[in-house]
């Protein structure tokens, strides 16, 4: 067995020959193993991620990054998305201190 590829996910196993095709055709099982599925994004998804991102970015550009983060001048579901902050778990993420 082998782990594939998003570009070529699927690969044909013949049991009996033991011998591993890429693709869909052939005789045996089609497998699909990406390790990495999870973290793919479809376009559409990926397209409207960053058409709402793109909002916050002169925001994002402006910010004062020398002040505490208490006084750090971003939108709430900005503020609510940053979990480390000069080196340190901001306060809604301290909990994970007794994870590291």
């Amino acid at each position: 067995m082998r782990i594939t590829e998003p570009g070529e996910p699927f690969f044909v196993y013949d049991p009996l020959s033991a011998d591993a095709t890429t693709g869909v055709e052939g005789r045996g099982v089609v497998v699909m193993s990406v390790d990495i599925l999870p973290s793919e994004l479809p376009r559409d998804a990926s397209v409207y991620f960053s058409g709402v991102l793109k909002e916050y970015i002169p925001v994002l550009a402006r910010a004062d990054y020398s002040v505490p983060f208490e006084r750090l001048d971003l939108p709430p579901e900005i503020r609510r998305a940053v979990i480390v902050y000069h080196g340190e778990l901001t306060p809604d993420y301290r909990y994970l201190e007794r994870y590291l």
